[in-house]
């Protein structure tokens, strides 16, 4: 029996398969007919999904799209699995070991919204018909009663084998939003809040109802695939665009309710589609991804990324759409094959260093048919793989950034919601220094994670107002996006994380994804880039041929959309390192940080008086640092010599805990025993932060000096 589920690995959640972790990777298509399964099977991809209908609409009321496939319920008091069994063959024809995850669409067929008429919403939209309301009981009920109907289809079918989990998916798009996007809601939804709240509760109230009901209804189906599959496989759900959709109207705002369930293993968006997904900028996540990470809950992006193959959807299959549509503006890809393969770069850099996972939905069919293109998706695969090992995969940013989502019920300014929570995901995107984002509701369990703050709050609720003074009354650096400064710049957030600081990494407004193990350029313009490390590292370029080197910097020429990728390997010989340095008795500076230093004119005496403070406490903090180590954390087996060893059948002893540290210019792997593990960890951890602290250290001393010239 296939078992599937969610857990920690390297400080992320991971997906495992039969208690073996998969790398993240997927792919799926909507049309059968252009799949390019073969394609992905030869890149080593395992992981699958595709669409199944449980009736027989398109999955858009605004655009009026057509059915991609047969309903499996379109026919009332009938089914039809076919569409399902034919969606498992072929995958399996191309990857007969393919472990797939369906995605149901749970959209009801027309015969039943047309006989149940108060249990729909007006759309609203191309004078169609009523659609299901999320709040009728009928509707969920029925919606359950096909989903057990599919599970115990596939549960006693040969596509057992290989089913890994189900995402669940209803409303517009299958992505949860109301058929009903205006808000104006049927009778169903309007009875159950009164019954819920009362006949005298305000508009705001039915406001994050809307949202509540949505988040509940996808929690309760959630529960109903859990108990048709004795739990033992993974389900997920679309939901929780808390920065993309910024309006009450879209439902998704109530992503505390779908955390605390215990039945949703994971939930999925694509990248945002801000700006029309240009080229050379940060595709954000839609929600608050570092929330998500912290409740256990895993991650997919859906990386439904145009390129230079894309074709007009009536291209592709005959009568799919209405004229016009599906043809312009984000529909299209870039015109050059090598924009196009910074940009798939750009998304799978993103998704290694922000610890999460995606699919590649590749929507009409062949838009990734490229032989370049393929080949990095192969890399892609590869280097996840090897990155499970990788015992520091989490991120390390020491930048926050926190919204509310309770907030979009009550305002009234969507525009104002939109520059503050949308907008400014662009400039966070291209300032250099890498950031979490949260919801508030976690902020009191990550306070004391992160140097400084970022709050985005277009209207400022209870918890935001506790999250913000709570970072005052502990003296923590903080920026506001609000009424009164809503627009956050480049040059902004540059400038406030040097006067705290934070690591910058690249100062010329290009897209830098890092963490503890690699760092990726996705270039906004042509030109040279000055790319500064933390420290100095091992640093060997992915994707491209060149060789690897040992600095703490890196200058690249790139062309505009142009994306490298490299890994940083830790273990380096000081002797060897690339870059000359300043040493005194009062800081130690690598040359290569020169970029940081700037002239002071004129430095107040606040400025003066603020700086010696904060060095004071940077060397308290370094002084209150018991012990550190400088090693990596390894895990190690050994094989038994044992002719009759029955432990392990006579394959491997362990893991064992091993500390890797330079002894005489040689690595050496010292044992550690399991009571001192935790210790190790933590002295690890000091020696990163020890090195943290005396950058920015230096970087006052260097400010300070330079004043003194200046003066």
């Amino acid at each position: 029996m296939i078992t599937s589920h969610i857990a920690s690995l390297g400080g992320v959640p991971t997906l495992f398969v039969n208690n073996q972790p998969q790398p993240g990777l997927a792919y799926i298509t909507y049309l059968q007919e252009r799949h390019c399964y073969e394609d992905f099977a030869k890149a080593d991809y395992r992981l699958y999904s595709f669409t199944c209908y449980f009736g027989d609409q398109g999955i858009n009321v605004v655009s009026g799209i057509s059915p991609f496939a047969p309903g499996i319920f379109s026919t009332k008091g009938q089914h039809d699995f076919t569409p399902l069994d034919e969606g498992f063959k072929a995958i399996l024809a191309a990857r007969p070991d393919a472990f797939i995850f369906p995605r149901v669409n749970m959209a009801l067929p027309r015969w039943w919204e047309d006989e149940h008429p108060d249990d729909c919403n007006d759309s609203g939209y191309n004078d169609g018909p009523k659609r299901s309301c999320f709040a009728a009981n009928a509707w969920r009920e029925q919606s359950a009663d096909f989903l057990r109907q599919l599970i115990s289809y596939v549960e006693n079918s040969p596509w057992r084998d290989h089913v890994i989990g189900y995402q669940i998916g209803g409303g517009n798009t299958e992505e949860w939003f109301s058929f009903d996007q205006k808000g104006s809601v049927g009778p169903a939804a309007r009875a159950l809040f009164a019954q819920r709240h009362g006949q005298d509760a305000g508009e705001h109230a039915f406001r994050q109802f809307l949202n509540d009901v949505v988040a509940e209804a996808i929690c309760y189906l959630a529960t109903v695939a859990k108990e048709c599959t004795n739990r033992h496989l993974v389900v997920g759900s679309f939901y929780g665009y808390t920065l993309e959709v910024p309006f009450w109207t879209a439902c998704h705002h109530a992503l505390k309710k779908v955390l605390a369930s215990p039945d949703i293993d994971f939930l999925c968006s694509p990248a945002s589609y801000m700006n029309q997904r240009e080229p050379g900028y940060d595709w954000p996540n839609m929600t608050v991804l570092d929330s998500l990470k912290l409740h256990g809950k895993l991650y997919f992006t859906e990386y439904d990324s145009r390129t230079h193959l894309t074709r007009p959807l009536a291209e592709c299959r005959e009568n799919a759409c209405k004229p016009d549509t599906y043809d312009r503006g984000v529909w299209l890809g870039p015109a050059s094959p090598a924009v196009s393969r910074g940009v798939i770069r750009a998304n799978f850099a993103r998704q290694l260093t922000h610890g999460h996972a995606s699919w590649w939905f590749d929507m009409w069919g062949g838009w990734f048919a490229d032989p370049d293109i393929m080949r990095d998706m192969a890399e892609f695969v590869r280097i996840a793989q090897q990155d499970l090992a990788n015992p520091q995969r989490q991120s390390i940013a020491q930048l926050a950034v926190v919204v509310d989502e309770n907030a979009y019920a009550l305002t009234n300014d969507n525009a104002l919601a939109r520059r503050c929570c949308y907008d400014n995901r662009r400039p966070l995107g291209l300032c250099g220094t890498p950031y979490d984002i949260y919801d508030v509701a976690d902020f009191p369990a990550i306070a004391d994670r992160y140097r400084a703050f970022v709050f985005l709050c277009p209207h400022l609720t209870p918890a935001m107002a506790d999250a913000i003074a709570g970072c005052r009354q502990q003296q923590q650096p903080l920026l506001v996006a609000d009424a009164d400064q809503p627009d956050l710049s480049t040059t902004l957030l540059r400038q406030f994380c040097r006067q705290h600081g934070l690591h910058c990494y690249c100062a010329s407004d290009d897209v830098i994804y890092v963490n503890d193990s690699y760092i990726a350029i996705h270039a906004n313009s042509a030109g040279t880039k000055h790319l500064l490390l933390d420290r100095p590292r091992r640093i060997t370029p992915l994707l491209d041929n060149d060789d690897g080197h040992q600095a703490d910097h890196l200058d690249l020429t790139l062309q505009a959309c142009a994306t490298r990728l490299f890994h940083l390997n830790p273990h380096f010989s000081h002797k060897t390192v690339k870059k000359t340095s300043i040493f005194s008795r009062f800081f130690y500076l690598p040359t290569c940080m020169s970029h940081i230093i700037y002239d002071i004119i004129g430095m107040s005496n606040a400025t003066h008086q603020q700086l010696l403070a904060e060095r004071s406490a940077l060397l308290a903090e370094l002084a209150r640092l018991p012990h550190v180590v400088h090693g990596s954390i390894v895990e190690r087996y050994t094989v038994c010599s044992r002719a009759n060893c029955k432990c392990h059948q006579g394959r491997k002893h362990g893991p064992v805990m091993c500390i890797v540290v330079n002894e005489n210019g040689k690595q050496r792997q010292k044992y550690i025993p399991k009571e001192m593990r935790e210790l190790a960890v933590q002295y690890v951890d000091e020696y990163k932060r020890a090195l943290t602290l005396l950058d920015r250290i230096s970087a006052i001393n260097v400010q300070l000096l330079q004043e003194k010239n200046n003066g």
